[in-house]
């Protein structure tokens, strides 16, 4: 009788043993990922922060398009941004965008690069140059963006547009 109790004695500490190490192994996880829902949250906002900005747009302060845009990316985008000009048209048909985020959702994530996936609604005003009617048009933008951590700061380092369908168009 006494080598059962022993046995069970082993296996009551290995269980007890077990259970400690599933619960500081539960304890990290989460605090793993609530360090990376954290890090997701800033690259989702960050995402959100360019994507509007890049769909809004006033021919009355055309030059604070491109700063906003230069302040919120990196590498290549900021580099072609920093080379863009104004389409003289827009300015001419005095255009007018204004654009909100739909949803925001990560696709991909590391400490250092995330994939952001963006469903926007933007209205775009013009004078139409045939008639001098203002036209109003809606659309639904789908946009991916690839950002990169820098000095701390989530920045935009790629941005497709995938697709966008109208949602309506008024006037003309």
């Amino acid at each position: 009788m006494t080598g059962g109790r022993g046995v069970m004695l082993i296996l009551g500490g290995l269980a007890a043993t077990l259970l400690v190490i599933a619960i500081a192994s539960g304890w990290q996880g989460a605090n793993r990922l609530r360090g990376q829902g954290e890090g997701m949250a800033e690259a989702e906002e960050a995402a959100r922060l360019f994507v509007e900005a890049y769909g809004t747009f006033d021919f009355r302060e055309p030059d604070a398009y491109r700063e906003r845009l230069l302040s919120l990316s990196t590498g290549d985008v900021q580099a072609a941004l920093a080379a863009s000009q104004v389409d003289p048209t827009a300015l001419g048909q005095q255009q007018t965008m204004a654009t909100g985020a739909v949803s925001i959702h990560v696709t991909a994530y590391s400490d250092t690069e995330a994939t952001v996936s963006a469903t926007t609604e933007q209205t775009r005003r013009a004078v139409d140059p045939a008639t001098g009617q203002l036209r109003e048009q809606r659309l639904r933008q789908h946009v991916t963006c690839r950002l990169v951590r820098v000095q701390g700061r989530w920045l935009v380092a790629e941005f497709r547009l995938r697709s966008e369908e109208p949602l309506q168009s008024t006037g003309g």
